[in-house]
């Protein structure tokens, strides 16, 4: 219930205090310690990418069009 208490005060701020609890709350998610096997698990996906990509085994597109694609996906459901 502590949650609910906390959640119930914040509504009480101001538009400005609510925005600096959501990027001091976000900024507190970005600094905790990381799982130890996180930071190689993405150095080994990202290498894999980069290589396939290098290889040509992949297709890339530029950012404006995944955009576009992921827009008329989520238009779609």
């Amino acid at each position: 219930m502590a949650i609910e208490a906390v959640i119930e005060q914040a509504l009480k701020l101001s538009v400005e205090e609510r925005t600096e609890l959501i990027e001091r709350l976000v900024d507190s998610l970005e600094t905790e310690p990381a799982d130890p096997g996180y930071e190689a698990a993405w150095t080994e996906v990202l290498d894999r990418r980069l290589q396939e990509m290098r290889e040509g085994r992949v297709e890339t597109i530029d950012a404006a069009e995944a955009f576009a694609r992921a827009r008329a996906a989520a238009r779609r459901r």
